[in-house]
């Protein structure tokens, strides 16, 4: 079959191939965009100390809005990864990666096993901030 981005004959399998590798890449970029947007709108929220860095953390994988405590605090080493939209989500999401304790855990929404959505990136810096204050009071208290 003609494959008419490439302008080449392939088969039906490498036409899907490239359509998927395509679609992923437009994720990849439309995080990068998101995640680089993000970044003015959470300067002026972040607590002393405390910095947030664009990532990816993975070539071929989405870019992150990485939020890190000051450095020291209590004895933890936590970071909170605020995920951009993507696909058909229209919400941020947060994962948290305590690597003291090496456990990592998306945020969850009240009374249920769903993961939690942010409207905007506002909105899940200040969960992954109330997250990583719990964790850094849970490592305080061992």
């Amino acid at each position: 079959m003609l494959d008419p981005e490439h302008g080449d004959w392939v088969s039906f399998a490498e036409r899907d191939h490239r359509r998927r590798a395509a679609a992923n890449q437009r994720r990849i970029a439309a995080s990068a965009c998101q995640v680089h947007r993000a970044m003015s709108a959470v300067h002026g929220r972040m607590p002393d100390g405390w910095h947030a860095v664009a990532r990816q953390h993975v070539d071929g994988a989405l870019h992150t809005l990485d939020v890190e405590p000051a450095p020291g605090q209590a004895g933890v080493d936590a970071i909170a990864y605020l995920i951009p939209p993507t696909g058909g989500c229209r919400e941020w999401r947060v994962r948290v990666h305590n690597r003291t304790r090496r456990i990592n855990f998306p945020l969850y929404r009240d009374g249920g096993a769903q993961a939690a959505l942010f409207d905007t990136a506002g909105d899940a810096l200040d969960a992954a901030i109330c997250a990583l204050r719990v964790e850094i009071a849970s490592a305080a208290h061992r």
